[in-house]
């Protein structure tokens, strides 16, 4: 892959003309959400391998494991739920390890998990067994198969990332190593075609798993460097400089044609399965095990040194491959701390619970992560493009998941806009101040002070991610709009309202703080109680 000259690449937050819509000079984004046909691809017959050339890998069985405590068990370690299909572990031993007391199930008893046994004919009763540990996953875990590519600089000194991914699924299989294979590409000039060789057995491995009818998860994972100003990203093996060649072109050049087509058929095949599950007494089991829910998710994450989510051409480019069925779902990060050990945890846990327990919806999922550890967006935002399948249709959406945190961001975002004519603040010009569950923005330059907006109520352009247990964390979509930039712009106060000439005496109050100012700084004496009253940002 030759490398390109050098371009400067703007950041997609600088301008936008309409909401949904984004105008940076002659570039125009179409809306942050598509819909297109779902149907078989054009070349159907070409992602369908010869099964001459499959080397068919053996691989181990998905396991058994409690849905309760996740720990495995064997049929004689544990008990299957007539009514939901639940599988529950027991105590081979007094004392032992195990969530139902030993000895303690009745004998010849059709048994009931504790979900189940706890209401009969809508009334409560006791446990007809001693127990141990109460409760349930929302999801069952499984040894499913899993495939890990990383694509990382090839001048990294350490390979951080890469290590805590792997050393954790590692561990999690264990005893089903045949199901997870990785694989390790570096980026230096010239080396693509080279390491994309590597990836021979990780393609075989993919085409195996869906001819078994469980098709494999898919994770690529690119750590790199990328300029905050220009957004290059560095792929030439150096510490420094880079080219404009986007990430797609970069990713598609060391996945390889054979790579991308194993990962297109899983997806497919996944999607279109119509397989079920019932459990003794024909009820559908309280969660689904089926490849459609389970398997066949390819996802790219990209961490990188430098928000290259947030420039233009990279980002126009990484939609396409979620249009075009490559990935069903791209993750990416913004903001001041990007680098590997800051967001390695969150992507470290984001790929376990993907592997083990699955991802039916992985907007749900993202949720459920960032509202149990936000730590990491005290100082990154968290961009994801994900498809959704319904009624033949695809449809492809991109937000920003941030968490609302004065005196930094309000709602998740940094406002740089102002109401008084011809001031055009910067974000750090923007002071941020609470009070009362509300939230204010006032210029630093020309001190205009917006509405109070209450963060606990939903509005045209932000959304609370879990209102109970997240209340701080907003998404809006991305890339942001004009409109949402100027939202406590466009927010009228509650006496401008009831008088429309309240905006005209704002501004003139405000003119005449600014001219106030200018005389004490030239030399006239004021008192002290000039500054009362103004809103200072929040610690």
């Amino acid at each position: 892959m030759p490398p390109k000259t050098r371009a400067a690449a703007i950041q997609l937050r600088i301008t936008c003309s309409a909401p949904g819509k984004l105008d940076i000079g002659g570039l125009t984004l179409q809306d942050s959400v598509f819909v297109a046909p779902v149907g078989q691809p054009p070349a159907a017959h070409a992602i369908k391998p010869p099964i001459a050339e499959i080397m068919k890998i053996e691989l181990d069985p998905l396991g058994t494991f409690c849905h309760y405590y996740s720990d495995a068990c064997e049929p004689m370690t544990s008990y299957l739920c007539i009514q939901c299909g639940a599988v529950i572990c027991h105590q081979t031993w007094p004392g032992g390890s195990g969530c139902i007391g030993h000895d303690s199930v009745p004998k010849d008893w059709e048994f009931l998990c504790m979900l189940c046994a706890r209401k009969v004919d809508g009334k409560e009763r006791s446990f007809p067994y001693k127990v141990i540990v109460y409760g349930m996953r929302k999801r069952v875990k499984k040894v499913w198969p899993a495939c890990i590519v990383h694509i990382t600089l090839d001048s990294m000194k350490d390979h951080y990332l890469k290590l805590l991914i792997n050393l954790d699924l590692v561990t999690q299989y264990k005893h089903s190593s045949a199901n997870l294979t990785t694989a390790a590409l570096s980026m230096k000039a010239g080396a693509h075609l080279k390491e994309s060789r590597r990836l021979t057995f990780p393609s075989q491995f993919v085409t195996t798993s869906t001819m078994e009818s469980i098709p494999s998860n898919t994770f690529v994972i690119m750590d790199t460097h990328s300029d905050e100003y220009t957004g290059m990203l560095q792929h030439t093996g150096r510490a420094s400089g880079g080219t404009n060649t986007t990430a797609v072109e970069i990713i598609q050049a060391y996945l390889g044609k054979q790579f991308i087509n194993a990962m297109k058929m899983a997806s497919l095949h996944a999607r279109n399965d119509e397989s079920s599950e019932t459990t003794i007494k024909d009820n559908v089991p309280w969660c689904d095990t089926t490849p459609k829910a389970r398997g066949g998710r390819c996802g790219l994450i990209l961490v990188t040194c430098g928000p290259a989510m947030r420039v233009s051409h990279h980002f126009d480019s990484l939609l396409t491959l979620v249009k075009d069925n490559i990935f069903d779902y791209i993750i990416g990060f913004g903001g001041a701390s990007t680098l590997p050990v800051n967001v390695g945890p969150t992507v470290q846990a984001f790929v376990r619970n993907a592997t083990l327990f699955g991802i039916l919806d992985v907007l749900d999922s993202l949720y459920e992560l960032l509202a149990s550890s936000p730590d990491v967006l005290d100082h990154n935002t968290v961009m994801i493009v994900y498809a959704s399948y319904a009624e033949g249709k695809c449809v492809v959406e991109s937000r920003e998941i941030s968490k609302h945190r004065p005196p930094y961001r309000a709602l998740g975002y940094e406002f740089s806009a102002c109401a008084t004519e011809g001031c055009h603040p910067a974000v750090s010009d923007n002071w941020v101040s609470t009070k009362d569950g509300k939230v204010q923005i006032t210029c630093a330059k020309c001190h205009w002070k917006s509405a109070w907006v209450s963060i606990d109520e939903d509005n045209k352009y932000f959304f609370c991610v879990k209102p109970t247990i997240a209340p701080m964390l907003f998404w809006h979509h991305f890339p942001p709009s004009a409109g949402l930039n100027n939202f406590f712009v466009n927010t009228v106060r509650a006496t401008d309202r009831k008088d429309p000439k309240g905006k005209r005496r704002q501004e003139a109050d405000a003119n005449a703080y600014s001219a106030k100012c200018q005389r004490l700084s030239s030399g006239l004496e004021g008192s002290s109680s000039d500054n009362e009253g103004l809103p200072m940002p929040c610690e």
